[in-house]
């Protein structure tokens, strides 16, 4: 009987085997050809978003179907990479549905490609945008990824007629580019001709507005024609200044009726003093969003796995781990880019989730959830200390001589080791308008070992 069962068992583990083998082969075999014609879908809609990209675009409905298209996209070259690397690790049943995902995101973007026509003709219509350099990560480094349609939102609502002075509230965390959209969108040559003065009114402007110190200067400057007007609303008492200010360019017959005023803030009151809809600004990317963005600035507009095979797997886990942390993004692509070693990109990628850990351990947050002013980072040059972020803070320009006694992130993140208890400032200069500074005051901390499965946390005391 035993004899029976042991022959009964064999031969059942014996056809699970090559049941296992059998789908295995069929899924490889099919999935194969997949990845050639999703490349040239890609190719395609990236040629078409690129184009798209050259010319300004106004028209909602094509804005729209280019948002999707640029969706598609991203999700097509997360799905390129990202089974590059599974097909080469995981088992079978990963794959099999890695596939079914792959064939669905084909068909979308054949599909999509598809009705492009009408699209493509419209695009032919519409004025270029001259810009240089067009290389696809220098390009990218000094311009507002995935704030397209946003950017287009505020011109229309600049250029569209009105009879009194229009409101649009910008509303967004902290350090999502709020400024930085609106200083584009200004920055275009459309309106800047339609407009004769653009006026940036800071918290410490209202202040001055509410004591009746600043408001008659101000009207001066924008009675001398057709004017936008942006302000930023920190504080509570920033509310009750714009209003006194509101009421008087409405009272101010010198003031065109045409003008428009941009209101920036991250409070949520601010939105209920727009004459319009308010413009609400994310901070996280999608996943594949993230990623596409981090793959061009890491490794230009070549393939990652056909030129750095190595790298490509290394930089999807880094990516992972900074995900929307775009202060240090550009920096670290920066360093990664200038060394293609796969030692030191190991090495990078230990340093940071090590610094990510050890941000939970201490004070509690998720530094890729949360716009901290506090923070660690290992430096990624070898046994380099543990780097103290304790204080960060925005200016608006430096004197040259103080940006030479200054380091910039770049070389905090190569810096070799330093003393215990040393203080030093750290600059990240942003290469897209308004070119603002952050400044972010460090310190030398002892290393310590941090043990991430331990619920008690300490909170540090803050400077």
């Amino acid at each position: 009987m035993d004899t029976v069962i042991s022959a009964v068992i064999s031969d059942f583990i014996s056809r699970f085997i090559s049941f296992v083998v059998e789908k295995y082969q069929q899924a490889s075999q099919v999935a194969a050809p997949k990845i050639p014609r999703l490349q040239r879908l890609l190719l395609r809609a990236s040629t078409v978003v690129e184009e798209a990209e050259r010319r300004q675009i106004t028209n909602h409905g094509m804005l729209l179907q280019l948002k999707q298209l640029r969706e598609s996209m991203y999700r097509g070259y997360y799905m390129l990479d990202t089974s590059g690397v599974r097909l080469r690790r995981s088992k079978v049943g990963v794959e099999v549905s890695l596939y079914e995902l792959q064939v669905q995101i084909v068909d979308n973007l054949e599909a999509m490609l598809d009705d492009m026509k009408e699209f493509l003709l419209v695009l032919m219509n519409c004025p270029p945008i001259v810009r240089q350099p067009y290389s696809t990560y220098l390009f990218m480094e000094r311009c507002m990824f995935g704030r397209q349609v946003e950017k287009e939102h505020i011109i229309d609502f600049l250029l569209s007629p009105c009879s009194s002075l229009d409101v649009l509230p910008v509303i967004g965390p902290i350090y999502v580019g709020k400024n930085t959209l609106v200083e584009h969108a200004c920055r275009e040559d459309v309106v800047q001709r339609s407009f004769s003065n653009i006026l940036h009114l800071s918290s410490d402007d209202l202040k001055d507005i509410a004591n009746d110190t600043g408001t008659d200067n101000h009207m001066k400057f924008l009675s001398c024609g057709r004017c936008v007007v942006v302000v930023e609303l920190v504080h509570d008492s920033d509310v009750v200044a714009w209003g006194k200010l509101y009421s008087s360019l409405l009272l101010c017959h010198g003031v065109e009726r045409s003008s428009k005023a941009i209101l920036i803030s991250r409070m949520d009151c601010a939105s209920s003093l727009g004459t319009v809809q308010a413009l609400r600004l994310t901070s996280r990317l999608r996943e594949e969003e993230y990623w596409y963005f981090f793959r061009v600035l890491a490794f230009g507009s070549a393939n990652p796995y056909d030129h750095h095979p190595d790298l490509a797997s290394i930089a999807k886990e880094i990516a992972i781990e900074i995900n929307s942390l775009f202060m240090l993004t550009i920096s670290i692509a920066r360093v990664l880019r200038a060394n293609l070693s796969v030692q030191f990109w190991r090495r990078a990628l230990f340093c940071i989730r090590k610094s990510v850990q050890m941000h939970i351990h201490d004070l509690g947050e998720d530094p890729r959830k949360m716009q901290s002013c506090n923070g660690y980072m290992f430096g990624f040059s070898q046994d380099s200390p543990l780097m103290c972020c304790y204080y960060r803070y925005k200016m608006r320009s430096m004197i040259r001589g103080d940006m030479a006694s200054v380091i910039t992130s770049e070389d905090m993140l190569t810096a070799k080791p330093a003393k215990y208890g040393e203080k030093f400032d750290v600059v990240t200069r942003s290469h897209i308008p308004p070119y603002h500074n952050y400044v972010s005051c460090w310190v030398i901390d002892k290393n310590r070992r941090v043990n991430v499965g331990n619920k008690r946390r300490r909170k540090r005391k803050r400077n």
